[in-house]
């Protein structure tokens, strides 16, 4: 994200933690959030820090897991990829949509040009994969693969640092969302893919109908933090 997305986040958690601020009935109590690893570490500490700025009292419980009754959480779901679902007891509002870019060693002949890269291109390259024991990821993989890029380095553990590390380290090229190449603890060359070949939709999941003052003030957090960002 670039200063002026940054500067947008920053002024929407503003605008919202004055709406927080405005709630009643914030003096205790739990707030219990599931969350996924790259939103945990990326996206959640600015709002957890607006929500805790603007309700001391409550307790913040944040766990990673897949969304269950009775607890807001982040979760997100691919594009191309199965639509995800929820029992009729959850409802589940869409926050920010990313695209999947291409992370590879410094340097590769792949990386760092100023147009979109054709998925074409990607024929006969080795591809740093998290499937199939990524099960969210198949049909991800299963772009670049129809191009002619093979699996060369499996990733069991579903974490993308497991991918952008051996990808830095020219051992193949991988595709993962924009916000994980720009925060990649090793040094990576990235591009970004033709229009529209593969996203990621991040999305708040919470008990339809819950009334609760915590859960919507804190929902409201993450809209203006995310609702009107964008990726830059």
């Amino acid at each position: 994200m670039g200063t002026l997305g940054a500067r947008r986040v920053l002024d929407e958690l503003d605008r919202a933690r004055h709406e927080v601020a405005r709630l009643t009935g914030l003096s205790g109590g739990t707030l219990r959030l599931g969350t996924f690893q790259t939103a945990g570490i990326q996206l959640l500490p600015p709002v957890l820090s607006a929500f805790r700025r603007a309700s001391p009292d409550v307790e913040l419980s944040v766990a990673f897991h897949d969304p269950q009754d009775g607890i807001t959480a982040l979760t997100h779901a691919y594009e191309p990829g199965e639509p995800a679902s929820f029992p009729a007891t959850l409802s589940a509002e869409p926050l920010l949509t990313e695209e999947l870019v291409l992370v590879t060693a410094p340097g590769h002949a792949l990386a760092g040009g100023s147009t979109r890269l054709p998925l074409a291109e990607l024929a006969g390259e080795p591809l740093i994969s998290m499937a199939p024991d990524h099960p969210a990821r198949r049909e991800v993989e299963a772009v670049p693969a129809r191009t002619g890029a093979t699996p060369s380095v499996l990733v069991a553990t579903p974490g993308y640092a497991l991918v952008c590390a051996p990808a830095g380290a020219g051992l193949g090229v991988g595709v993962v969302p924009g916000m994980v190449a720009r925060t990649a603890a090793s040094p990576v060359g990235t591009r970004l893919l033709e229009a529209g070949a593969l996203g990621r939709t991040i999305s708040v999941v919470h008990r339809a109908g819950d009334a609760a003052p915590a859960a919507d003030a804190f929902r409201a957090l993450l809209r203006g933090a995310f609702g009107r960002a964008r990726p830059v």
